[in-house]
């Protein structure tokens, strides 16, 4: 059976280094190799391209002879709720497509196997209400500190850096170095001078 796997962080790698590099781990030590992670930084709320092309190429590719288990540190890395992986999981475009999500389950998990399925269900429903407990007190925190005027807001992420990247970039300085100076990762350096000449090109046309 190959073994591919997912690694998903909402905001960017640098803000959530520890969750991004936990994964990374879960997943290795799960015998994912290192060419057969599919990473991104996207929230489950928008689109996924990364996601969606592994999940595409997995369905094109799988055979009986050639399974594919597609592997994510948790439910949640992967899934937008637990509806979202029990139709994934129930009803696969490819039978041939499984997956292994090891806070549910320490095996693959198999749609036909009932009991697997009605224990991934129930711990899948536990664990989503513990993250729905946890976002309500978040929200009653947040709201709490406006109130008292506490609340300052999210820290700024590599994105926040874009004026001084840009600046930085016109004074001649490469992206290694843009990267060192700001504290931030080569990778969003280059996003953020990407994203920059995306919004050149546009204005100009």
């Amino acid at each position: 059976m190959e073994q591919w796997g997912y690694v998903r962080v909402s905001v960017d790698r640098e803000t959530q280094a520890a969750g991004w590099e936990e994964q990374i781990a879960t997943l290795k030590a799960l015998g994912v190799s290192h060419e057969n992670l599919n990473m991104e930084e996207a929230s489950t709320r928008g689109t996924r391209p990364v996601f969606e092309d592994m999940l595409a190429k997995a369905n094109r590719e799988a055979t009986p002879e050639r399974r594919i288990c597609i592997s994510a540190a948790k439910m949640d890395r992967a899934f937008r709720d637990l509806a979202a992986a029990d139709a994934a999981i129930s009803n696969p475009t490819n039978p041939n497509v499984i997956w292994l999500l090891p806070d549910l389950s320490s095996n693959p998990l198999d749609p036909k196997d009932p009991t697997q399925m009605l224990l991934v269900r129930m711990m899948g429903a536990v664990a989503q209400f513990e993250r729905d407990r946890l976002a309500e007190r978040r929200a009653y925190g947040i709201a709490k500190a406006k109130r008292e005027g506490k609340y300052k807001g999210r820290k700024p992420t590599a994105r926040a850096k874009t004026p001084e990247v840009l600046k930085l970039k016109e004074r001649g300085f490469r992206p290694d170095e843009i990267a060192k100076q700001l504290e931030i990762g080569r990778a969003s350096v280059f996003r953020i001078l990407r994203d920059h000449k995306k919004t050149q090109g546009t204005v100009r046309s």
